[in-house]
């Protein structure tokens, strides 16, 4: 029998300034909407968390979760009401802190900022 090391995905999710001070609340928000959709040994399974890195911009949180369990961590995020931009997704956090720098210093060059609206049904 062979052991396989377990793949981890790394997901860059960029947040609205409201949502920036709250971020254990976005797992909270994202937890309870995956338990809904997939049960709880699929929760238990993807093994999601919030990274912590010192140097991380405050509008930036980044989620790793199982390799297997990616799809639905997506639909989840996708079905949560909250300001929310998905920025990248990598295999490793160099490679995603790269995809994130890159994508700030668009966001500082076109000087728009980004705006988050949702639309009334």
């Amino acid at each position: 029998m062979t052991l396989s090391k377990k793949k981890y995905r790394y997901i860059g999710i960029y947040l609205s300034d409201r949502l920036s001070s709250n971020k254990s609340g976005i797992l909270e928000e994202l937890s309870k909407r995956y338990l809904g959709l997939f049960g709880s040994i699929d929760y238990s399974n993807a093994n999601m968390r919030i990274i912590k890195i010192n140097n991380n911009p405050n509008g930036i949180v980044i989620l790793k979760c199982r390799l297997e369990s990616l799809t639905n961590i997506l639909i989840s995020l996708s079905l949560i009401e909250l300001e929310l931009m998905i920025i990248s997704i990598s295999g490793t956090l160099k490679q995603l802190k790269k995809k994130i720098l890159a994508f700030l210093n668009y966001v500082s060059e076109n000087q728009k900022g980004l705006t988050f609206s949702f639309k009334d049904s």
